[in-house]
């Protein structure tokens, strides 16, 4: 499941920084076509690998460890995980799927249609691994389930990841569709932004429980001496708990349990039949102990930190990343040339660093503390259970009898030999409980001020503003060595500077434009929009701005030059004429029409000397 996270963010990255364009068929029915007959080609491939695992498993079964096979398992999971992400980038880049689903009325209205045909297309390849890996999975591990049951657990078990998203992005959609001023101003800001953010992921894990138990299945765990054992010792440990649950994953044949929920009213212990009926009380009080520590020493708040973080750094990393590429000559070139495939190819590539900063951040910064974070549980169980004996048991029993590999570790977790020598550690030291804590605690502190340093020098300090420039200087230099007045050169400047909101040095590029050709349209056009629409009121000069649309509808009355004009008549005051314009631009129109309906009512609804908005 922790892996999948990681895979699904990546998907989400992949498809909401491709740049939709037509690509290589102009046909949908084609590009359906080709990508069933990816998918038909990645089913073969997938029974081709477990069917090799099934009869290597066979014909190895005496010469080979039960755990060197479960391993091969879980590898060839993972490497078959990975192709479908890749076979994924292939229908989103090549094939146009994002394209073709952007064509489906309503989806351009709603982000969260597009994105969620994406994550459930990209499911139909996880659900295909699961098929193809059941009768593999049955012979190596316990399993007396059906290859439906099986599928179908993996699916209901995975899908509670995309949740958060879904429920946000649909925020994000209401919010844009009910045009609410003052929501709209907050997402304009970046600190607005990651304040709503915080804010909704803090209700989201506090409320959240309630439903993932629903959608799991889990029911209230039945009256038995093994349960009324647990709510004794829950008892007596002083843990404040609304259920313990009966986790029915792979129908309860899975061996594990776990904890979810913040608030003790929302807070559940989840527990399988496989892990009750292989356990003893003493065994299971141990495991609880275990779940205890992790609420005891807050660790689902520190992933929400985590999260947020990742938030907070991705904001500025990604505005790096993109003036590091646009430095880039050729790079640069693709992203100006305003073709839709040029385009597209640059925030292919932009990507790239992204989901690389996925991978590093998840994979091995936050694995390193979900790895300790379960060592300080496990510890924390000696603790309360005041001795190792319990739970070095409980890890052996399910290790022996899941068919787990002993020594394998996941980025996640500790493999189970490491935790049990932990332990036995423990026993000998028991002053380790205490150092790991403290070592753990500094590890922390260092990594989140670390992070908070980061996140405020990307965002807020003068240091973005100079990385910023300097990567623009860089670009300025490239052209304007050999052409000290190219107008090219600062086009390009302005282009840039518009698009990241730079709106002062938009400002002087456009100048500079109009220094050298005072004629250009264009320049004109989007130097008086600026003039007359700035949120930074040192930049607003609404009778040049009047002065300078005028003379680019002189040059070319398309929509986009007669909405502007209107405006800066809007904001001069004169209501009739802004009103007169607009219809004017409405008549010429034939795309973006209700934006310039929006405007006409603006205008209609101001009065006279209104600002503009």
């Amino acid at each position: 499941m922790f892996s999948n996270i990681i895979y699904i963010i990546i998907v989400l990255v992949l498809f909401q920084f491709n740049y939709p364009v037509e690509g290589l068929f102009r046909s949908p029915i084609i590009s359906i076509f080709v990508i069933f007959l990816l998918w038909v080609n990645f089913a073969i491939y997938c029974r081709y690998h477990f069917s090799r695992l099934l009869a290597f498993y066979r014909d190895n079964l005496t010469r080979f460890a039960q755990s060197k096979v479960s391993s091969t398992y879980h590898s060839v999971i993972t490497k078959l995980s990975i192709l479908s992400i890749m076979i994924f980038a292939l229908c989103v880049y090549i094939l146009n799927l994002k394209y073709w689903l952007l064509k489906i009325p309503g989806f351009t209205t709603f982000s969260i249609l597009p994105s969620a045909v994406a994550i459930l297309f990209f499911f139909c390849f996880l659900a295909t691994i699961w098929y193809y890996g059941y009768p593999a999975y049955c012979a190596i591990f316990p399993c007396s389930v059906t290859r439906r049951v099986y599928v179908v657990s993996n699916i209901k078990l995975n899908f509670p990841i995309v949740f958060p998203w879904a429920i946000l992005t649909v925020c994000y959609d209401l919010i844009g569709l009910l045009a609410w001023p003052s929501l709209k101003r907050i997402f304009e800001d970046e600190i607005g932004q990651f304040i709503f953010f915080t804010v909704f992921l803090i209700l989201l894990v506090l409320f959240l429980p309630p439903f993932i138990k629903y959608w799991w299945g889990c029911s209230s765990l039945p009256r038995t001496e093994k349960k009324e054992s647990i709510v004794n010792f829950l008892r007596k440990s002083g843990f404040k708990y609304k259920d313990i649950l009966r986790w029915p994953l792979l129908e309860g044949r899975m061996m594990t349990a776990g904890v979810m929920g913040l608030l003790p009213k929302f807070r559940y212990i989840l527990v399988t039949d496989s892990l009750l009926n292989l356990l003893s009380e003493e065994e299971l009080n141990a495991v609880m102990a275990h779940e205890i520590g992790h609420i005891k020493y807050k660790h689902i708040l520190f992933y929400i930190f985590f999260l947020l973080g990742y938030m907070a750094l991705s904001i500025g990393l990604f505005d790096v990343i993109f003036y590091a590429m646009a430095a880039n000559p050729w790079l640069f070139d693709l992203l100006r040339s305003q073709k839709e495939l040029q385009t597209g190819i640059f925030y292919s590539l932009f990507s790239v660093p992204v989901i690389l900063s996925v991978i590093l951040y998840f994979r091995y910064i936050m694995g390193f503390f979900m790895r300790n974070f379960e060592r300080q549980a496990d510890l924390y169980s000696v603790k309360l259970m005041g001795k190792p004996e319990p739970t070095i048991m409980s890890l052996e029993k399910i290790a022996q009898m899941s068919g787990q590999s002993r020594n394998l570790p996941s980025w996640h977790h500790f493999s189970i030999a490491e935790r049990v020598e932990c332990l036995w550690r423990s026993l000998q030291d028991p002053q380790l409980i205490k150092r790991h804590s403290r070592r753990l605690a500094l590890f922390l502190i260092a990594f989140f001020l670390l992070l908070a340093s980061l996140g405020y020098t990307l965002n807020f300090s003068s240091i973005k503003s100079n990385i910023e420039q300097i990567f623009l200087t860089h670009i300025l230099n490239q052209q304007l060595i050999d052409s000290p007045e190219n107008i090219e050169t600062y086009k390009n400047l302005a282009y840039i500077y518009q698009r990241r909101e730079n709106l002062s040095k938009a400002k002087w590029a456009y100048e500079n434009i109009l220094r050298l050709n005072p004629d250009d349209g264009m320049a004109l056009n989007n130097l008086a929009w600026i003039l007359a629409t700035a949120r930074d009121t040192t930049l607003l000069d609404y009778p040049k701005a009047l002065l300078l649309a005028k003379r680019a509808v002189g040059i070319e009355s398309s929509p986009t030059f007669l909405d502007t004009l209107a405006e800066a008549y809007y904001v001069n005051g004169l209501q009739d004429k802004a009103i007169q314009t607009i219809k004017e631009a409405l008549e010429k129109a034939s795309d973006n029409r209700e934006y310039l309906i929006s405007q006409l009512e603006k205008f209609k609804k101001g009065s006279k000397g209104a600002p503009g908005s």
